[in-house]
């Protein structure tokens, strides 16, 4: 299903008022990742939360752009990015935690649980759907009122008393939503933040190089681990080229003509009989053969021009 489509549905599912849970994740130990708790809510709270859902839906009209994530691009207001959950193991398992409700203990309040809240979720049951879709808020400790500097004053009979019991606050935004086999971004920083985005990338950093370089023989392999391994957009731009299903096809003459169509400032070298694409490290070079990989470099049909992309969808 397209993602556009995907969200046509989802913002039918959700004028229908589904049911909604909350549920709070922590991490007080990041060795066994998250703990997630589920709020026992009231009606009257379980609307905000609803609303909040429902609000978070974009307009889907022609003036809407949807585009493939991208770490390091800055979405314009018109634009929405995304990324497929298959695609994303570590954060769809995230996803599928999230939703899984039924499985989640109550919130206790419990301090050690709340001092290390990382965010919280909203997750709707719309009927006659096989999935939930689970809109995601960044959340922390401080947002507890008692934990605010100075103190608070409630209204109790016509006087005001300290308050001495925990108030969490919320808030109606969403930092991205879940459906469908896709992630949709509202806030990349938050997102980032969310599911550890750089953290999972830098654990996987060094596989991910042994990934694509064992299917494109790379020279000078040493320098090119280096210095994707050491900057964070080279090392995202990898992982989603270690994803593509067309690269365990690229032919070295392939990549041969794409270079000499293009013009590109790429070599091939012979290294014990066997033809390997020259990582070049200088600030000049060091993007072009990921670029390459990536297959950023494209033609026109009907004008035979040719150009370098940064966002594409497959047709």
């Amino acid at each position: 299903m397209p993602p556009l489509q995907a969200l046509e549905r989802l913002s039918r599912a959700l004028a229908n008022n589904p049911d909604v849970s909350v549920v709070v994740a922590s991490e007080p130990n990041p060795e066994a990742g998250i703990a997630i708790q589920r709020l026992n809510l009231r009606q009257d709270l379980a609307a905000e939360f609803r609303t909040t859902a429902q609000g978070a839906m974009p307009t889907v009209n022609e003036d809407l752009a949807l585009r493939e994530y991208e770490p390091g691009y800055n979405p314009d207001p018109h634009e929405l990015s995304y990324l497929e959950l298959a695609e994303n193991e570590q954060i769809a398992e995230q996803v599928r935690q999230v939703s899984h409700i039924q499985q989640a203990e109550l919130f206790r309040e419990d301090d050690a649980f709340v001092d290390h809240l990382r965010f919280y979720a909203i997750v709707t049951s719309p009927t006659a759907a096989r999935n939930r879709a689970v809109f995601f808020r960044t959340y922390s400790p401080t947002r507890e009122l008692s934990r605010h500097r100075g103190f608070a004053a409630l209204m109790d009979r016509g006087s005001y008393n300290k308050l001495d019991r925990k108030v969490f606050l919320f808030d109606y935004g969403v930092d991205c939503f879940a459906w469908e086999g896709y992630l949709f971004i509202r806030n990349v920083a938050a997102f980032q933040r969310i599911f550890k985005y750089f953290e999972e990338l830098r654990a996987r950093a060094n596989e991910t190089v042994d990934t694509v370089s064992g299917l494109i023989p790379i020279s000078n392999v040493d320098e090119f681990r280096t210095a994707t391994t050491g900057h964070l957009q080279m090392m995202s731009k990898l992982a989603q080229i270690a994803r593509k299903p067309y690269l365990n096809r690229v032919t070295m003459r392939d990549i041969r003509r794409t270079i000499d169509e293009f013009h590109l400032d790429l070599r091939i070298v012979e290294e014990n009989g066997q033809e390997k694409l020259l990582f070049e490290p200088g600030s000049k070079k060091r993007w072009l053969l990921l670029k390459l990989l990536d297959d950023d470099y494209l033609g026109s049909v009907m004008t035979n021009q040719k150009y370098e992309v940064n966002s594409k969808s497959a047709l």
